[in-house]
């Protein structure tokens, strides 16, 4: 099993500030029962020759953290201007933003310039996004592993094909990736960018050579922020009532804290329980793609705010 699904299970038997909510679990599977799992969104992504690919999705997801403001006092979100001139906001204007530098600047993206990575040049291509010194220290771990496997395609073929197999290469070399807490006595894992990676990496190849992945069954949802505020939206999480309450307020949760932990493993609970409740509909939904179609669906208006963590973990 998955030790993400395996552990999330444990918190939730133990959680006092977050629970999945059966009732409005089945009502949202109810939702959802007709929805279509999202295509891969092309537009926003790079797609050149197999080794810039790769090491354009080993960046991508290395930044794919954190991209809201610390308060709502110090300005609006990061954006950059789409290809149509619209605005986009977090993951897909991190996505085209890294996609123009490899189609303009692709010596960027070699091992040697990554390796050197410093805020600065980070700025230079992605503007003030937050977290600049994280994202440098993350892009000089890729660039280092680059440098040890000689190229991205031999380090993604050293997963032959399987995404626990990739998941364990990435978090073994790239400390940024080992997203993990300790929640009572017990290490938690969650692992959401390596997990997200592999899921990149089907959709970007489209299932095939290095996307070809056997096992995308092993991946459990990708615990971020959005998620849980669609799922508490729609009534499938409960939060305790001054759990609740602090979000409402926008006060940051402490990273690594019960209420941060609760938050994401009841997440990966409640989209397994939804994984299941379409198969009884008729439908195979892998957890993954339970979570994109959830995903889309977070991007309109809800009625209540996200939590609010600073982390380099999502």
């Amino acid at each position: 099993m998955n030790p993400v699904r395996e552990g999330s299970r444990w918190v939730v038997r133990w959680a006092r500030w977050v629970r999945p909510d059966r009732g409005g679990l089945e009502g949202l599977a109810e939702r959802i029962r007709n929805v279509p799992v999202p295509p891969w969104e092309g537009r926003y992504h790079f797609r050149g020759d197999e080794e810039p690919t790769l090491r354009y999705l080993l960046c991508l997801d290395a930044l794919n953290f954190c991209f809201w403001p610390p308060s709502p006092a110090t300005g609006e979100r990061w954006s950059v201007s789409g290809p149509a001139g619209e605005r986009l906001t977090g993951y897909f204007a991190l996505a085209w933003a890294l996609r123009r530098a490899a189609e303009e600047e692709p010596s960027l993206f070699s091992p040697e310039v990554l390796a050197e990575a410093t805020p600065d040049r980070v700025r230079a291509v992605l503007g003030e996004i937050p977290l600049l010194p994280w994202r440098a220290r993350a892009l000089r771990e890729v660039g280092a592993a680059l440098l040890q496997f000689g190229s991205a395609r031999v380090f993604f073929a050293s997963a032959a094909g399987s995404c626990r197999r990739l998941v364990e290469l990435v978090t073994s070399h790239l400390p940024s990736f080992r997203d993990a807490a300790l929640y009572g006595n017990r290490e938690v894992l969650f692992h959401k960018r390596a997990q997200i990676l592999c899921a990149d990496l089907w959709g970007t190849f489209g299932g095939e050579g290095p996307g070809a992945l056997h096992d995308l069954d092993w991946l459990t949802a990708f615990a971020d922020y959005k998620l849980p505020q669609l799922l508490w939206a729609e009534g499938a999480l409960d939060l305790h009532p001054a759990l609740a309450a602090r979000v409402r307020r926008l006060t940051p949760l402490g990273a690594g804290s019960a209420e941060e932990v609760e938050v994401r493993a009841a997440t990966v609970v409640a989209v397994d329980k939804l994984s299941l409740a379409l198969r009884r509909f008729g439908r195979s939904v892998r957890p993954f793609e339970v979570d994109w179609i959830l995903w889309n669906l977070s991007q309109g208006p809800l009625r209540v705010p996200h939590p609010r963590v600073r982390t380099a973990f999502y």
